[in-house]
């Protein structure tokens, strides 16, 4: 298979986990069994999953002038993710997220921006754009600069991975430069609210008449323990859901975001690319926490060979 080139585009944060017996209600205090800090952010995650499957991965974020932007760049190295054009602002800190995930692996999270708000397209940024083959990005970065990236990026033939997460309105500009839009159901009925069936599991063909309307050629849409469905030139795949029992689901999107992009870098179609993700998600949502959760891909295959699954590669 080719390989190409990874660019993942966007946030970094601290983040730090509580585990409680269930996610607090309005008004409720409850006390955390344990707590972890490390880094995360959908960018830093998607970046790390397709690193750790053996993806060649730079990281392009704003980062804080402070302790956190340290512990983001040691992780980096450790990765061995390149981080040569990582921009830091002096006025901003680096983003923080606070995460609870309950006793069936569910989460809530609040993410503080801070330095992620404020990523723009330098020369630095556009000069690595200018050398991915594909880059990933989500929405915790001003859609500006998402709109930008991807632009350059479609012009120069690289495939955009767009995670629709935290969603919210997008130009139709941009959706048209994407080579594939990832979303969950939820997401989906927000992008096609007009139409009269949103969710995939009640008409598919309608779906795909929808995207396509968006400019949307191409989209995965996850199911969760449904699995999933790739929508693509009007037709629809379904991707089955790999089962296990989760013990923290925090993270497994991006990881199923990076391992989409690796599958594209390493020469694997859409619907193989997917079902390689869903496997990755899965196999993350096992372990606890976000990027140490993600399997490398001797990690990954020793899981399947365990679990008597095998993946398409076509």
């Amino acid at each position: 298979m080719s390989t190409g080139r990874i660019l993942s585009i966007g946030s970094v944060n601290l983040d730090h986990s509580f585990r409680v017996p269930s996610i607090a209600r309005p008004g409720e205090t409850l006390l955390a069994e344990s707590v972890h800090t490390g880094v995360g952010g959908k960018s830093f995650n998607q970046a790390a999953a397709a690193r750790l499957l053996g993806g060649d991965v730079e990281l392009v974020a704003m980062l804080g002038d402070d302790a956190a932007a340290r512990t983001v760049e040691h992780d980096l190295r450790g990765l061995g993710i390149g981080s040569g054009r990582i921009l830091v602002s002096r006025d901003h800190p680096t983003g923080s997220a606070f995460i609870s995930v309950d006793a069936d692996g569910e989460n809530a999270i609040v993410v503080a921006q801070g330095a992620n708000a404020r990523l723009t397209v330098t020369g630095e940024v556009d000069a690595a754009v200018s050398e991915a083959d594909v880059v990933l990005m989500a929405l915790e970065i001003p859609v500006e600069t998402v709109a930008a990236c991807a632009r350059r990026a479609a012009a120069n033939g690289a495939k955009v991975v767009l995670n629709l997460s935290p969603y919210q309105p997008v130009d139709a500009d941009l959706l048209r430069d994407c080579f594939v839009v990832i979303v969950n159901d939820h997401e989906l009925a927000r992008l096609l609210p007009d139409t009269a069936t949103p969710h995939v599991t009640d008409d598919r063909a309608q779906v795909a008449a929808a995207l396509r309307r968006r400019g949307i050629d191409r989209a995965i849409v996850t199911l969760g323990s449904r699995g999933s469905v790739v929508f693509e030139s009007g037709e629809h795949t379904p991707v089955p859901a790999v089962r296990v029992r989760a013990v923290d689901t925090t993270g497994s999107g991006d990881a199923f975001a990076g391992a989409v992009g690796y599958g594209l870098a390493h020469g694997l179609d859409l619907v193989a690319a997917a079902a390689l993700a869903s496997e990755v998600g899965a196999c993350a949502a096992t372990r606890p926490g976000a990027r140490p959760s993600y399997p490398t891909m001797a990690e990954l295959e020793a899981w399947r060979r365990s679990r008597g699954d095998v993946v398409p590669t076509r």
